[in-house]
């Protein structure tokens, strides 16, 4: 009878672990709305120029001095891990990129600070995590 009993607990521990796994899993998984906003920032302040897909083929991307970036290879570029951090500082303002000088590659920070009182825009540092959250979930493999 013991035996039996060790073996039903057996099961119910490898039940538990799988249906853990299968949750942290879940909780890894990129959240719908931040991704889906910061789609609309990409859209409205980035495809011009980085193109619709971040491929750096947007129809601005001629008339610049320095082409703009494929954006879809930056994980790729980086030991195939997205340099979160640096792209967050990039698009806000925060670090200085050669070829990038304002006019060309807008400081958005303040661009989403002077928007900031517009009526259900989020404060600007939440608009650049989830701009920076939805160039790492275009990235190829």
């Amino acid at each position: 009878m013991r035996g039996r009993n060790v073996g039903c607990r057996a099961i119910v521990l490898a039940a538990v672990l799988l249906g853990a796994g299968t949750e942290a899993m879940a909780d890894e998984a990129p959240d719908p709305q931040v991704i889906r906003e910061g789609k609309g920032d990409y859209d409205w302040q980035c495809a011009a120029c980085h193109g619709p897909d971040g491929k750096g083929d947007g129809p601005m991307a001629n008339l610049l001095v320095k082409q703009p970036t494929d954006l879809t290879g930056l994980a790729r570029a980086n030991g195939d891990k997205f340099p979160f951090w640096r792209v967050y500082r990039i698009v806000s303002g925060k670090s200085h990129v050669p070829g990038h000088e304002t006019f060309q590659m807008p400081d958005f920070w303040k661009r989403f600070k002077g928007q900031e009182t517009e009526f259900g825009l989020l404060p600007p540092h939440v608009r650049v995590l989830e701009l920076t959250h939805y160039l790492d979930s275009i990235q190829e493999k």
